[in-house]
């Protein structure tokens, strides 16, 4: 079987939704029902925007959960809310947390008004080091970084410039079709 690379899989950046880091949060949200429009009922259409700079390149993604941090402003108030993911907390805590900070009173309707001045610069998600793969790398590799790091998806760079975006839903397809040609005694 021929060893597959990152290259085969990506989504180039130029095919992919993006949104510029100085938008508005409304915009985004416009940018993925544009997605959702150019895609129809696609079960694999872009869950995620990438977010680019003035001069085209990608400096962060912004993700369904940064966009519904960005309608409830409460979660400004919790300090060091990344570790509350993947914290484990029980039902219970989640219940006080909210409680506690008011989250999520407000009627969706009432929210979506405060949308309009948020910037997308300022929910976006920021690349760290092990969400980057090469364009040349097998398939082997991105598996490994997106199990390690439980990454819904990797960006793809060629000469430390990123220029696509694999998605794990992709790679999972292309490893099930090389899995059926096992066999398995």
């Amino acid at each position: 079987m021929k060893t597959k690379h990152v290259k085969d899989l990506m989504v180039p950046i130029s095919d992919y939704a993006t949104v510029h880091e100085d938008a508005s949060m409304a915009e985004a949200i416009r940018a993925i029902e544009n997605v959702k429009k150019r895609y129809g009922d696609a079960p694999y259409r872009h869950q995620s925007l990438v977010v680019i700079d003035s001069n085209q390149h990608v400096v962060g993604r912004l993700s369904q959960v940064d966009m519904m941090h960005a309608l409830e402003p409460g979660y400004s108030k919790i300090d060091e809310s990344s570790w509350i993911g993947r914290s484990g907390l029980s039902r219970k805590m989640l219940a006080e947390i909210r409680e506690q900070y008011q989250l999520w009173e407000q009627p969706v309707e009432v929210m979506c008004q405060g949308i309009c001045k948020s910037r997308v610069k300022d929910f976006m998600q920021k690349p760290t080091e092990g969400e980057f793969v090469s364009e040349t790398d097998t398939l082997n590799i991105a598996a490994h970084r997106i199990v390690m790091g439980r990454h819904h998806s990797l960006l793809v760079t060629r000469d430390s410039v990123i220029v696509g975006v694999l998605r794990s839903t992709d790679l999972f397809n292309a490893l099930y079709d090389m899995l059926q040609a096992c066999e398995c005694k």
